[in-house]
């Protein structure tokens, strides 16, 4: 199975000290859990627009190419107008949110 993010990008934008990645990990799972939420929680479609907007660019800076892409599919969803689209890839994005935290949780121990 494949990273679900790539730590080496972390290291190069914000260098190797291990206080560092892990501060920048936990913040990262915070905005991911939270647009999270979001999503779920609201029938809003900008809100929820604008919550996987946030996801996406997050994710793109840690390298979780495949969260990215979720939340890319989410967005499009919500700009249609699209609800059902968006509910059906809520199970993708929890995953994809699960598989980041465990990573996560191996590199901070």
């Amino acid at each position: 199975m494949s990273k679900a993010y790539d730590r080496a990008k972390l290291a190069e934008l914000f260098g190797y000290d291990f206080r560092t990645l892990a501060e920048v990990e936990r913040e990262f799972l915070d905005t991911a859990r939270a647009a999270e939420r979001e999503i779920a929680g609201t029938g809003d479609l900008d809100a929820v627009a604008r919550a996987a907007h946030r996801l996406k660019g997050a994710s793109g800076m840690i390298g979780a190419a495949a969260l990215r892409r979720i939340a890319e599919e989410i967005e499009r969803a919500a700009e249609a107008a699209d609800l059902p689209s968006v509910r059906h890839l809520q199970g993708a994005l929890s995953e994809a949110v699960r598989r980041v935290a465990e990573q996560a949780s191996v590199a901070v121990d």
